[in-house]
């Protein structure tokens, strides 16, 4: 039975062997080594919000719970659990950084690149259509209705508002 938690051999950015094998391949292989740099931050960023979690749970632990011995384990686990959760992507703080970084390192186009990208441009003062309005002779008929409404005298809108008194 196999098991979903990545067993190897873990990169920790806590490894120093393993950083300098980082800084070499990042000498030979610049993406890979930046995936990796990327993954060991996500890492660290989880590992310091389990550890903040834990210190804003402390004085909900009763003298029973309170041990050098539990915080030891509490921060391998914690390291652990990081390292697995940065492997898989869980937050998408490695991806976030990944593309910045290589949007960072992108040359930045020419001008004439981004004018040609644009296509056809927006003209500054486009011909407009001239709207028609009504003329004098139009507006003196009124607007017809699509149903007759019965005109109602000014006491008949006053009643309801005043309860019926005039």
């Amino acid at each position: 039975m196999s098991s979903p938690v990545d067993t190897s051999a873990a990169r920790s950015y806590t490894d120093f062997s393993g950083l300098g094998e980082l800084r070499g391949k990042a000498q030979k292989d610049q993406n890979s080594a930046l995936r990796e740099s990327a993954q060991q931050f996500e890492g660290l960023f989880i590992q310091m919000m389990l550890k903040s979690m834990r210190e804003a749970n402390e004085p909900m632990k009763d003298d029973d719970n309170k041990s050098q011995a539990l915080d030891t384990f509490e921060g391998m686990f914690d390291k652990e659990v990081s390292l697995q959760m940065s492997k898989r992507g869980a937050l998408g703080v490695a991806d976030f950084m990944e593309r910045a970084v290589k949007q960072q390192q992108a040359p930045a186009p020419s001008t004439d690149e981004l004018l040609k990208s644009r296509g056809k441009g927006i003209a500054l003062n486009p011909k407009q259509q001239p709207i028609a309005l009504p003329t004098a002779a139009e507006l003196s008929k009124g607007f017809a209705l699509e149903k007759a409404l019965p005109l109602k005298s000014l006491n008949e809108f006053k009643s309801p508002l005043t309860g019926g008194r005039k």
